[in-house]
């Protein structure tokens, strides 16, 4: 497998840490950051399933569920369409 390099910053405690624990090693410190990262990403716990929710239910908290007024819903429209207006236009990945 072909390595590739990947600069991050840390704060410095945390390098002097990692620096430390090599030593005691005998191992250099990008060892010590390529095992922890590897640790880190087979180690983490699935996300929990959703659990399914009867129809039934479904329906009774949607009838409690609150609702926008007429006013309240047009507002939040124009607040979205003016954030998505500010946004900067977006990278074309085909040209």
């Amino acid at each position: 497998m072909k390595d590739s390099l990947l600069s991050v910053r840390i704060p410095a405690e945390l390098a002097d840490a990692i620096d430390h624990r090599a030593a005691e090693r005998g191992v250099g410190r990008s060892v010590m950051v390529r095992e922890a990262v590897a640790a880190y990403l087979t180690t983490r716990p699935a996300p929990a399933p959703v659990a399914a929710m009867p129809l039934a239910a479904f329906l009774a908290a949607l009838a409690t569920a609150p609702r926008l007024s007429a006013d309240e819903a047009a507002a939040y429209e124009a607040d979205l369409r003016e954030a998505r207006a500010a946004l900067p236009p977006l990278d074309d990945p085909w040209t």
